[in-house]
């Protein structure tokens, strides 16, 4: 009663186009949101097609083992993580944890959804209280609930407060990220697989940061799932 009563003063909206509609993702958006699917990457979790190698990482290392992304950073999956994230819309949660937990499913998936534990990439708490949230928190913890890895929200620690990625060059990316994050209870990671989840795979570096942190503490594989891979930047 209630949800039908707020959708008579606010009606909803697709989180995707911002359309009137009482599905987060209008059918239009849903249509067109842009999967990724095998084959694909295992390093940096791009589409490569009939590509023997990757061209958007170009072979380069990581510090995590694998990585593994829902769809493409652009169209209504663009457009519904930058309302989350700027606007506020946590109505794009659910859709996009659903667009998660699907990509999970997969069979090539399996190492992931054996993870030992689910870790949210941090953001800094002057930055959350900015914000209200952090949104790959959000999102990590319903992922958690449906497939039952465990949330471990609280291992990892942005420790310095830098700023935001956005509109820095792939080589500014890696600087800007570097020593920044911490482990907070060294003795949970040790030995352990990660999954480590974010919204948006651009360059990697903030991945490779976490990862960098979490393997100097013990663990023994870190796994990379995004939902969002931006393949514009290249990473140097």
């Amino acid at each position: 009663m209630l949800s039908r009563l707020l959708d008579g003063f606010y009606p909803r909206h697709c989180v995707g186009c911002g359309a009137f509609s009482q599905e987060a993702f209008c059918a239009l958006c849903r249509d067109l949101l842009p999967r990724i699917h095998p084959p694909a990457c295992s390093r940096c979790g791009a589409p490569m097609g009939e590509l023997p190698e990757c061209r958007h990482c170009r072979g380069d290392s990581y510090c995590f083992e694998q990585a593994v992304c829902v769809g493409v950073y652009q169209g209504p999956l663009r457009r519904a993580l930058i309302n989350l994230k700027f606007r506020r819309w946590l109505r794009a949660v659910e859709p996009l944890s659903a667009l998660v937990v699907e990509t999970l499913a997969h069979p090539h998936r399996a190492a992931l959804r054996e993870a030992d534990g689910l870790v949210p990439v941090p953001i800094h708490p002057l930055r959350r209280a900015m914000r209200g949230f952090n949104q790959a928190e959000e999102i990590a913890r319903v992922v958690s609930q449906q497939t039952g890895v465990p949330l471990w929200n609280r291992l990892l620690r942005r420790r310095v407060y830098r700023h935001p990625q956005v509109g820095l060059s792939g080589a500014q990316r890696w600087q800007n990220v570097q020593g920044v994050f911490e482990v907070v209870s060294p003795q949970q990671v040790q030995g352990r697989r990660i999954l480590l989840l974010d919204d948006v795979f651009t360059t990697g570096s903030t991945f490779d940061a976490c990862a960098e942190a979490l393997k100097r503490a013990g663990a023994a594989e870190v796994m990379v799932l995004a939902i969002a891979r931006e393949i514009e930047t290249q990473r140097r």
